[in-house]
């Protein structure tokens, strides 16, 4: 199920609003996408500041869902959206991270 910049997805959405550094951006869902008690693996290309797959979870858990892990295939550390995401409570795997070191 896509979970898309505002304004891309047709049919009824629910949405969520998420801060960037340098100022905010929002996710849609459709509000079909999942059923209550399904369980959601969170698929991203990239995590950088986390906000995303955090307004991503967010939306998800709003529809009923249970997101049981949060999976991207790059992941930039130094930007701390890993971290992030394990403090708001979702559990990230990476295949790659990309530190300055």
């Amino acid at each position: 199920m896509p979970i898309r910049k505002k304004g891309k997805l047709p049919f009824t959405t629910v949405e969520e609003t998420y801060e960037l550094e340098y100022g905010s951006a929002t996710v849609e869902l459709h509000t079909d996408a999942v059923k209550p008690g399904q369980r959601v693996l969170l698929v991203d290309d990239l995590i950088a500041t986390g906000g995303t797959m955090m307004a991503g979870k967010k939306l998800l858990e709003k529809l009923g869902a249970t997101v049981i892990e949060g999976v991207a295939i790059v992941d930039l550390p130094e930007l701390g959206g890993s971290q992030k995401l394990r403090a708001g409570g979702l559990d990230v795997f990476t295949f790659v991270d990309f530190s300055g070191h």
